[in-house]
């Protein structure tokens, strides 16, 4: 096998890859119990497509303040955004409807998720921990 097949190969595995990722987010349905919860407590903010006109809102643009992950936004609807017009909903939600809607909610992206993701790198560095005493 040539060289410029080799890389013709590895190429094509990888844009299949990508398609896969991208195919399986479009693929999502929800339920009808996740569509009506997405309208009950999610729709006012996000819009009934994701698409909100508000950045940070919005669900279809790419951009994931807090990680694009199911895990990452599963996180983010149980424990909220602090700092954020985001509310906990795990006083609200069964873990079952927030992963639902975490699936839901990151199906409107066609995006292929990053391996690496997670909360937004800010410039500023973390606060060392330090121990606390009992």
């Amino acid at each position: 096998m040539s060289q410029r097949s080799r890389v013709l190969t590895v190429a094509g595995l990888v844009l299949a890859g990508g398609a896969g990722v991208a195919a399986a987010a479009d693929a999502y349905k929800p339920t009808e119990e996740i569509l009506a919860l997405y309208k009950a407590k999610c729709q006012v903010c996000h819009m009934a497509d994701g698409n909100s006109p508000l950045e940070p809102m919005n669900f279809t643009d790419g951009k994931w303040i807090h990680g694009n992950t199911i895990a990452d936004i599963t996180k983010n609807i149980t424990d909220g955004a602090p700092g954020t017009a985001m509310l906990p909903f795990k006083s609200q939600l069964t873990p079952e409807e927030i992963a639902g809607l975490a699936r839901y909610v990151r199906s409107f992206d066609k995006t292929p998720v990053k391996a690496s993701s997670g909360a937004k790198k800010t410039s500023k560095p973390a606060a060392p921990k330090t121990k606390q005493s009992r």
